[in-house]
């Protein structure tokens, strides 16, 4: 082996180790993207599905509230002058 191969791989190497570093570089920093992007997903997922959740809080209670003071038969029968008024004329109230 002549002197000139081994600086031939010398050569060679230090190529070859610099392009494995840029790699490993890359795949780091890949990988580092990665993870940042999955935790973002999954707080911005959780936003969602909270704001969603609460959402639908808000229309339930907004949906009995309705019913409630929409409730004319309710309302109706238990006012007095009303209800005496309806219980001789109709069978709402009984």
């Amino acid at each position: 082996m002549n002197p000139s191969d081994n600086q031939l791989d010398n050569v060679v190497l230090k190529k070859i180790l610099r392009q494995l570093k840029f790699l490993n570089f890359v795949v780091g920093l890949f990988g580092i993207v990665t993870i940042a992007g999955l935790i973002i997903g999954g707080v911005a997922l959780y936003q969602v599905i909270s704001v969603a959740n609460n959402s639908l809080h808000k229309l339930n209670s907004f949906q009995d509230q309705t019913k409630q003071s929409l409730n004319l038969q309710q309302q109706l029968c238990n006012n007095k002058d009303a209800k005496g008024f309806l219980q001789s004329q109709t069978s709402i109230c009984n």
